[in-house]
């Protein structure tokens, strides 16, 4: 947002705000503050997390409410079903006293016994259901720093499993006849969180320094990806990880990719026309 002074149109006075409006001390004209594309662009990037909190607190209640009514129905239709019931074997048991006579009370006896079994069935079937529900919902950088655990292993663990990648190859990548090693720990470059309409990814990228033993250097670049981040029914952030990710022009001798640019073009920029998109760099 460029910053610039108005003019009274009708006067020329320099012209002052006063909370939403622009006021003319002169001649007291009231005018509304105009914007431009930038303004609007910048509002919109700006309350891109507001934004994304009220889509996601509408879609959760959207949610609830849906499984509120399913659950309602669900139980009128199992009502209804043991009165029918109920009411069948009652016929049946009123026929069987004419027929049978003393075998009325033991039949009975079974026969709501069985009826209880499937009232506890059903009961048990519903708990585990409702425990096991979880809308979960599109996360934002708030969160992510919420959650303590998730939290230090960005800050203090990422770069040990990183490192962990290459130790676990005796920290030697062989390219042709030369041999080059990782002697020092990746760098972070960023950490980008990307929320689409449909999912979250975070992904961490990283600058990736081989050497040789005569003092030749050569930077890589390598990226590891965190996908459909969500968070649980205690606040906790859950993800899938993935072990890395690579262009087209990923180099598999170096684990890594010759060029920075491809692979921000790919998983970090993305489509700029998608307008469900939004990107928080860390």
């Amino acid at each position: 947002m460029r910053l610039r002074t108005l003019d009274c149109k009708n006067c020329a006075t320099p012209l002052r705000q006063e909370g939403d409006k622009l006021v003319c001390r002169s001649c007291g004209s009231i005018f509304d503050i105009p914007k431009d594309a930038n303004d609007i662009e910048y509002d919109r990037i700006v309350n891109a997390e507001d934004y994304i909190r009220l889509s996601l607190a509408k879609s959760i209640l959207n949610l609830e409410t849906n499984y509120n009514t399913q659950f309602q129905q669900n139980e009128q239709k199992r009502a209804e079903n043991r009165r029918a019931s109920r009411k069948r074997m009652t016929g049946a048991l009123i026929k069987s006293v004419v027929i049978v006579g003393g075998l009325l009370t033991i039949f009975f006896a079974i026969t709501m016994a069985i009826l209880a079994s499937n009232d506890k069935k059903e009961n048990k079937v519903h708990e585990t259901e409702a425990a096991s529900w979880n809308p979960g919902y599109r996360i934002t950088p708030s969160d992510l720093k919420a959650d303590k655990k998730f939290r230090d292993y960005l800050e203090n663990g990422i770069i040990k499993d990183e490192r962990a990648g290459y130790d676990e190859l005796g920290s030697v990548i062989f390219s042709s006849d030369e041999i080059w090693g990782v002697n020092k720990d990746p760098e972070i470059l960023g950490r980008y969180l990307v929320t689409e309409e449909d999912r979250n990814a975070l992904y961490v990228v990283f600058k990736v320094t081989y050497e040789t033993g005569d003092g030749r250097t050569r930077e890589m670049y390598d990226c590891r990806a965190f996908y459909k981040l969500t968070m649980d029914m205690n606040g906790d952030i859950v993800y899938d990880r993935d072990g890395g990710e690579s262009t087209d022009e990923y180099d598999f001798r170096f684990h890594a990719e010759p060029e920075l640019d491809p692979l921000m073009e790919q998983y970090i920029y993305g489509d700029p026309s998608d307008r469900q998109r939004y990107l928080f760099e860390f």
